[in-house]
């Protein structure tokens, strides 16, 4: 099925998944914290695999390869996130395994074998894992096979060719590479579907599972065959798929090339899972690593993780100092960056101990992980860990001078205790400040564990005279009594004219101006004067008084009320020039001095149509809204049918929006306006917002179609004026055409007569313009009905629509 590819690669770099640094094998009954290091009887590198521990009748067990929930989408993309992490796409190459993504086709259901896998979009880790769950073969399974045929999960520089042949399906060793299968998810998914006919139909291979098997070493039947006994399915199907086994040269090295007759396929499958899953079949000794031992006071803490590939369930650690049984606890804390290694349901292996009651000095610290079912307990580190003792130790983490007030703070233990001890600030050499180190310090507390939080200090001292000075931190030994220097720093009393610094000079809206920032004078930590001119002029002076977070942190021992902000109305519109004094406080006659400038908001209204549409016969409504950027006041409007003046209006009703989109203007800048005298057609309808100050009238216009459809019909009068009359009398317009249209009378549902609607009526030449006054209509119908009749009058449609009736019953006299 599959060419044999060759194992002549160097030694993996990606060995983290399930891999020990060491593993001690311990004698797994009987066990006590005492005897584990005296039974420790052989240590062999568990992040490799030996041959040894090849099987050739059991490369994996069945239960391991056909686990089609090993990992999840997720677990896999991190898994290949960390099996090539220097990847890069090269220019005008394929991406990584990591980045890669596919858009597949939905694939049936395949009875028997694979279950329906929707299309899509896909990602790399997505495709293996779909795949693995509909076809029930183990994710882990499809990585180590990608791996062995093409080498694509950890390659840094990966190929189109990799890809095509992803899974080496349909590539015989006798033929080329069959075409119909090129592609990566072409290829996952064709190998598990394959693996699931072989186990769907185990005895119609060539290689079966119970029995003794003749396998070939090599594509050439001169190096001969090996007689195995296949032990399960799984083993067959990998033999199936590519049909040799190894010889002594491959397995004498084991990560590198036998001789002529080596093939190297299901070697390096069991190798490549082995280094990173784990034993294929089973049985393995405990997994996990050390990774930290951090020295307090008179204890060790120590972290790390450890699980058994043989269960889920959380494992015992077991800690020794100096070769003695100090305690044992549970490795079942939750460590989400497990998920890669041991699967998203399976990270409850952390662990975090303090060992408590341990005297000063070096020590040497062995952790052990304890073996559940077959293996050994593993060792998983030893390290020599140092818990302090001696002089105190802590730093001087920050020294300043504002005005002529040293500000100072920093962190001291004395390694013998985990009381507060006293501390010493000097200004060259001479002390000037004693205190304890009892304030709060959670940062510390967490690096020195044991000591508590409570050891810093901070404080400040008055009295610094101009130039530049050392400061020294010194802690008092609490065994001798002796001060130790723990920091030092070089100081300079500042001095000069005021710093200044603005923030913001805007005009936020018609007419306003704010300035905003801060000014602080070197000699002092009073207030400064800041005085504002405008265009040359003089505007007015404020105190910088306010508050700005965090000026303090950033100039120590001034504080951070030395903000100010100047909101000004009346300023007229323009292009202006703001200059900023701060006037000077110490010594020195010069003032700091900044200039910004600014404009206001000028210009023709901004006019926008929200919704323009027909209303109805011969009208059109209209809505949107104007501002003016020179004022905040509703902006006068005038709209225009087909260039005529129709009405006029303004642009004063509230949306919200209006406020957010323009800034200081408010939200009551809205308008909707309904236009009458509107004719049948299409109709250019603008609406104009008269300008005000700078710029011009704003005119926006947009394309409207009036009202078609069915005729408006009225009846002003159906009466019986005089014996055996009826009189019909009423107006009709279809919205469709600006002519007369017919009106037909009808008498207890029998035609009585057919009249135009073409009669003058003033008010129609008022409410409808655009359509005058010719659409009246007016008919006496004599000795045609009697007593009581239905009479009804039916408009005539033209164009869209349809004929319009009204009907009202009269008693004729």
């Amino acid at each position: 099925m599959t060419r044999d590819r060759d194992g002549s690669a160097s030694r993996p770099r990606f060995r983290a998944t399930l891999a020990l640094l060491a593993s001690f094998a311990v004698a797994a009954s009987g066990l006590t914290l005492g005897t584990i290091v005296s039974e420790a009887t052989t240590t062999q590198s568990a992040s490799a695999a030996t041959a040894a521990g090849f099987d050739p009748g059991n490369i994996i067990s069945d239960a391991n390869f056909y686990n089609g929930s090993a990992m999840s989408g997720s677990s896999v993309q991190s898994f290949l996130n960390s099996a090539a992490p220097s990847c890069k796409q090269a220019s005008g190459g394929p991406a990584c395994l990591k980045n890669f993504t596919q858009n597949m086709s939905a694939i049936k259901a395949v009875s028997g074998r694979c279950a329906a896998i929707a299309g899509g979009s896909k990602s790399a880790a997505t495709v293996i894992a779909q795949v693995g769950a509909a076809c029930g073969i183990s994710q882990k399974v499809l990585l180590v096979l990608l791996e062995k045929e093409q080498g694509i999960v950890t390659t840094s520089k990966p190929t189109s060719y990799m890809y095509l042949h992803a899974t080496g399906f349909a590539c015989p060793d006798t033929a080329p590479c069959d075409p119909a299968y090129y592609g990566f998810g072409q290829q996952v998914y064709a190998a598990a579907l394959q693996f699931k006919r072989y186990q769907a139909s185990p005895t119609s291979w060539a290689y079966q599972a119970g029995r003794n098997n003749a396998i070939l070493y090599n594509p050439n039947g001169k190096c001969g065959t090996k007689t195995v006994y296949i032990k399960n399915q799984a083993t067959a199907g990998l033999y199936i798929y590519t049909p040799y086994t190894p010889n002594a040269a491959a397995l004498s090295n084991l990560y590198g090339t036998g001789d002529s007759c080596s093939a190297y396929g299901n070697r390096n499958f069991w190798r490549m899972y082995t280094d990173w899953f784990g034993s294929p079949t089973g049985g393995s000794s405990p997994i996990g690593s050390v990774d930290s031992a951090t020295a307090g006071y008179r204890q060790i803490t120590v972290s790390g993780w450890a699980a058994d590939p043989d269960t889920t369930a959380p494992i015992r650690v077991a800690y020794y100092l100096d070769g003695k049984g100090k305690s044992t606890d549970a490795a079942d804390n939750t460590r989400s960056d497990l998920a890669s290694r041991l699967g998203a349901n399976n990270t409850a292996h952390g662990f975090t101990t303090t060992l408590t009651g341990v005297s000063a000095g070096k020590h040497n610290l062995c952790t052990f992980a304890i073996n559940t079912g077959a293996g050994a307990n593993s060792l998983l580190n030893c390290r020599d860990v140092t818990v302090p003792s001696g002089t105190p130790m802590g730093t001087l983490d920050a020294a300043s001078v504002a005005a002529d007030t040293l500000s100072f703070r920093g962190w001291a233990i004395d390694p013998d205790t985990n009381a507060s001890i006293s501390v010493q600030i000097r200004v060259d050499g001479k002390a000037v400040s004693t205190l304890t180190a009892n304030a709060k310090r959670a940062d510390v507390g967490k690096v020195k564990p044991g000591y508590g939080d409570n050891h810093g200090y901070t404080g400040t001292w008055k009295g610094v005279a101009g130039g530049t000075h050392t400061i020294t931190a010194w802690a008092k030994d609490t065994s001798s009594g002796v001060w130790k220097q723990i920091g030092s720093k070089s100081v300079k009393k500042p001095t000069g004219y005021p710093w200044l610094a603005v923030d913001e000079v805007a005009s936020k809206s018609p007419g306003t101006l704010l300035a905003r920032g801060w000014t602080i004078d070197p000699d002092s930590t009073g207030t400064v004067r800041v005085h504002f001119y405008l265009d040359g002029k003089a505007l007015t002076s404020i105190a910088a008084d306010g508050t700005k977070a965090n000026l303090n942190a950033s100039y120590p021992g001034y504080g951070d009320q030395h903000a100010y902000r100047l909101e000004r109305p009346g300023i007229s519109a323009g292009k202006h020039t703001l200059c900023i004094i701060a006037i000077n406080v110490g010594a020195g006659t010069s003032n700091a001095s900044i200039c910004k400038s600014f404009s206001t908001p000028t210009g023709s209204p901004k006019v926008g149509i929200d919704s323009a549409a027909s209303a109805g016969l011969g009208k059109i409504a209209i809505s949107g809204s104007a501002v003016d950027p020179d004022t905040v006041s509703a902006v006068a409007m005038t709209y225009t049918v087909d260039g005529k003046t129709v009405a006029t209006g303004s642009a004063n009703t509230a949306k919200a929006s209006l406020a957010t989109t323009y800034p200081g203007y408010g939200a009551n800048h809205a308008f909707t306006q309904t236009l009458s005298g509107v004719g049948p057609g299409t109709h250019t309808v603008c609406a104009i917002g008269k300008n005000t100050g700078g710029g011009s009238n704003t005119s926006t216009c947009q394309k409207v179609a009036a009202a078609t459809g069915s005729p408006t019909l009225l009846l002003d009068e159906v009466s019986s004026p005089a014996t055996g009359q009826v009189k019909v009398r009423g107006w009709a317009i279809d919205p469709d055409t600006k002519d007369a249209i017919r009106v037909h009378v009808y008498l207890n549902d029998t035609a009585a007569a057919s009249i135009a609607a073409d009669q003058a009526k003033a008010s129609l030449a008022t409410t409808y313009s655009a359509f005058g006054s010719g659409h009246a209509f007016s008919t006496t119908l004599t000795g045609k009905a009697s007593g009581s009749t239905k009479v009804c009058a039916f408009a005539i449609n033209t164009g869209a629509g349809a004929n319009v009736s009204v009907c009202q019953t009269l008693t004729v006299k």
